[in-house]
């Protein structure tokens, strides 16, 4: 600690933006996204000292613990508002798209599973409610997802 102190004396508003600089890279390059609260809680503290002059490390500590925790918390809440107001909210659950179209099946069902052609794309479906067995070319419902096995029920054929 005595060889670590002289350190801590001598920083400045240069090591906090160098520093808040550094960890903003280091997002770039690694997975996750803590390092950018603690980048932007160097450059915060770099720029008090900036703008109102030298302190002691302890001081120069806190106000980096307090903008990074701070940040935290301000991007939790930006990131949280920007999921809210998806474009496509259903862009990554296909089989979700697909709940109360019609489709015919492309075989006969065998113990209550088949397969259905979407766009070009063939899904396994299980049928639930009453009939278990159903023809080909029988018109499905969509009523659910059970990962990527899509829940049907038969609709009544004209």
């Amino acid at each position: 600690m005595e060889n670590l102190l002289p350190w801590l004396e001598a920083l400045t508003f240069w090591h906090w933006m160098v520093l808040g600089l550094f960890l903003i890279v280091l997002e770039l390059v690694l997975p996750g996204i803590w390092f950018l609260w603690l980048g932007i809680g160097g450059l915060g503290t770099g720029l008090v000292l900036l703008f109102a002059g030298p302190m002691t490390w302890q001081y120069q500590i806190t106000l980096f613990c307090a903008f990074s925790v701070a940040s935290i918390f301000v991007g939790r809440l930006v990131m949280r508002r920007s999921a809210d107001s998806e474009d496509h909210p259903m862009l990554n659950r296909r089989s979700q798209r697909y709940v109360g179209q019609v489709f015919a099946l492309i075989e006969p069902t065998e113990q209550g599973y088949g397969r259905v052609r979407i766009g070009d794309s063939v899904w396994r479906v299980r049928i639930v409610g009453a009939d278990a067995e159903l023809p080909g070319e029988s018109r499905i419902r969509v009523t659910g997802a059970d990962g990527a096995t899509l829940l049907v029920e038969p609709v009544d054929n004209p």
